[in-house]
């Protein structure tokens, strides 16, 4: 049964027999979306090919993009498709990644509970947030609210997208869910997390403590932080924030086999983020820093500071200290 209220997104990057696979689960839910949108990242293993044999088809619509925009990229390319498409008007986004497989009940639970409750967006995982760290969820409450839920899976109310903007395409990575999510309660809209083990992940971009992606996800993690205390500034948030990068910054340099390397892309996030420098700045691949952007992001409007104005001879400084930060 097509539901002609929900547009799927789902974001690929070089994945194409998981993504194969992802889709089938798409494909095979007992409630069909009308729309699915895949965005892929500029992907080079075959994955373009296979999207253009598929795309036009059983109401599949492709984007590609031009360069690796991320999670957050793509998923804001994918909300904007959904807003601007003049061919229908959905009521729900549902945002999906290529390494997740959902069972055939998911995106009809999801449907159900949503319209049965108060939420504004209901994930299939969350947590709540005290002192800027993540508490995890009763497992044993099948519906609860939350202060952050993740994105992937998440069924979102599109009159919540036109109201308050899509996912920040800046975070690149990381952390743009929790980001949402504070816009969402800062704007009064509820979150609530559905405990109905309806997906299998995969976790094929992390896993494990001292791992190669835990480095770029360090970076990534330090700085897009730093942007949410920005956006959404309070004392206790920033005061929690301090504390959470001092243990992993301590840890890191007590415990990895790659300390140095490691304590110098998080030192590196945490300068990125008070100088604004948003996108993709880290290659996840290559762990190599991108060319450097003229425009500061921190003092342009994409991301106003919430804090006493910081001169540009503060900036000055900073960006003396990333020079000296890039040649360690």
């Amino acid at each position: 049964m097509t539901y002609s209220k929900v547009c799927a997104i789902l974001v690929t990057y070089n994945r194409l027999d998981t993504l194969k696979t992802a889709l089938g689960h798409v494909l095979a839910q007992t409630l069909q979306p009308a729309t699915i949108v895949v965005v892929d990242n500029n992907s080079n293993d075959g994955t373009i090919e296979y999207l253009r044999s598929v795309d036009g088809k059983s109401n599949i619509h492709c984007i590609y993009m031009n360069n690796n925009t991320g999670s957050a990229g793509a998923i804001a390319a994918g909300m904007n498709f959904g807003l601007t498409n003049i061919h229908n008007k959905y009521d729900y986004f549902w945002v999906l990644d290529d390494d997740t497989f959902y069972a055939p009940n998911a995106l009809q639970d999801l449907v159900v509970n949503i319209e049965n409750s108060g939420f504004s967006m209901i994930g299939l995982h969350g947590a709540h947030i005290k002192m800027g760290r993540k508490i995890q969820v009763k497992d044993d409450v099948r519906l609860q609210e939350v202060d952050y839920a993740m994105i992937d899976g998440a069924l979102i109310k599109a009159q919540v997208v036109r109201n308050l903007g899509t996912i920040c395409e800046e975070f690149f990575m990381m952390c743009d869910d929790h980001e949402y999510s504070v816009r969402m309660q800062r704007n009064g809209y509820k979150i609530g997390v559905l405990k109905n083990g309806a997906d299998n992940r995969l976790y094929l971009g992390g896993g494990g403590q001292f791992t190669r992606a835990t480095l770029w996800r360090g970076y990534y993690s330090a700085r897009n932080h730093i942007f949410i205390i920005k956006k959404h500034f309070s004392f206790v948030n920033l005061f929690g924030y301090c504390l959470l990068q001092s243990k992993l910054l301590i840890t890191a340099a007590l415990l990895a086999p790659d300390r140095f390397k490691r304590v110098q892309l998080r030192l590196m996030g945490i300068l990125h983020g008070i100088l604004g420098k948003g996108g993709r700045t880290l290659d996840p691949g290559t762990l190599k820093f991108t060319a450097r952007k003229a425009l500061k992001f921190a003092k342009s409007k994409k991301l106003v500071l919430h804090l006493p104005v910081i001169t540009t001879h503060v900036f000055d400084v900073l960006d003396y200290l990333e020079l000296s930060f890039n040649v360690i």
